[in-house]
């Protein structure tokens, strides 16, 4: 009977230390569950994200960009993957507009997404690609600003992929299309014509 009572002993000492580890194991994950949700709730704003509508451009990365205007400097990190599915998407399309991709990441990874990038666009890796996405305060990706005269007039972040780089694109200069358009045509009407 003592050998009964002993291995019966023994069993609830194992099936105490199992239900321990599960609870311990739930309120890790709980605790996990209650961070993400905290800092899904503060997310952060576009707003906030990268350098602000109107203000220049940092000299480190004024540096790096094309004198043609609008030029476009496209943020995409080597561990993404919503940017390994935007550049995926991008195959073999080329643009008229100059665009500078930053693809700041592990060398191997980066050098990944660097090839799959079209041939037209400049790329530049790491070690400065971080430094650049770091002066211009950019957290998330993947994210594009448009620059003209060394200028950020507009800015997005990519969350629809390569559809919604293209279409921020086209806006783009349809906007700058539609400006110039009115602008010639108050200047003739100053003008009287």
């Amino acid at each position: 009977m003592a050998a009964l009572a002993v291995a019966a002993l023994v069993l609830v000492c194992i099936w105490l230390g199992v239900l321990t580890l599960v609870v311990v194991l739930l309120v890790r994950q709980v605790g996990l569950l209650t961070v993400r949700l905290s800092m899904a709730s503060q997310a952060i704003s576009l707003d906030d994200d990268g350098p602000e509508i109107g203000s220049s451009l940092p000299e480190d990365v004024a540096s790096v960009m094309p004198k043609e205007d609008p030029a476009y400097l496209l943020l995409v990190s080597a561990g993404c993957d919503p940017c390994r599915e935007l550049v995926a998407e991008l195959d073999g399309r080329r643009f008229e507009q100059s665009i500078v991709a930053l693809v700041p990441g592990r060398e191997e990874q980066a050098a990944e997404i660097a090839a799959l990038l079209p041939s037209d666009m400049r790329v530049v890796l790491d070690p400065e690609a971080t430094d650049l996405a770091e002066s211009l305060d950019l957290e998330s990706t993947p994210f594009v600003l448009e620059v003209e005269g060394g200028t950020v007039t507009r800015k997005v972040h990519l969350y629809r992929g390569a559809s919604a780089l293209i279409e921020f694109m086209e806006s783009g200069s349809a906007s700058v299309q539609k400006r110039n358009f009115v602008e010639i045509m108050e200047k003739e009407a100053t003008e009287g014509r």
